[in-house]
């Protein structure tokens, strides 16, 4: 009779362990397809910045035709260090500060980088968000604390790419950008 005890238990116990491995396993799961989605915008971005570069486009150009003088870049991971870079070379807009939003212990060469939120901006006449994921919440701080345009690395790659009417016979992304990356 004893032995009949420990039948329901050790069912209930299987299958709560299993529960939570499926549980684990999906979170899992999740997570992964998340990041890679993330390095799949990330592609897109530098695959379509590289096509505009080979086409002779130049970033200032969107910066010049929008009356930008000053831009601040609003993540400084490899998008915004190379977009750092590309203000650098073009004449037309300077890279005056960085921001971070969580990133707190991003730190520039070249550049002052604040933590967005928590630091005073200076001025900038455009705020460049170079993050890939989070981009709504980004936006409704960057809004709140900076007095310039805000916009995307996205908006000002895809705005180049109709400039140059760039098609994906030409090599351009098919359905680029993703209505994540643009505010």
């Amino acid at each position: 009779m004893r032995r009949w005890v420990f039948v329901p238990a050790a069912l209930l116990g299987a299958a709560a362990g299993g529960l939570l491995v499926k549980k684990v396993w999906l979170e899992k799961y999740r997570q992964e397809k998340k990041e890679l989605a993330a390095a799949d915008r990330e592609r897109d971005l530098l695959y379509t910045w590289l096509l505009l570069e080979q086409k002779g486009a130049s970033l200032g150009e969107y910066f010049a035709a929008h009356g930008f003088q000053t831009v601040a870049i609003l993540g400084m991971n490899r998008e915004g260090r190379r977009l750092f870079d590309a203000l650098q070379n073009c004449g037309t807009a300077s890279a005056i500060y960085g921001a971070e939003l969580d990133n707190f212990s991003a730190i520039h060469e070249h550049m002052e980088v604040y933590r967005l939120g928590d630091d005073p901006l200076p001025p900038a006449d455009c705020m460049v968000i170079c993050d890939l994921t989070g981009i709504p919440e980004k936006l409704a701080i960057a809004r709140r604390e900076c007095a310039g345009e805000i916009v995307t690395l996205a908006q000002v790659l895809a705005w180049l790419i109709e400039q140059r009417q760039l098609r994906t016979w030409d090599g351009a992304v098919k359905g680029w950008p993703p209505a994540e990356l643009l505010p």
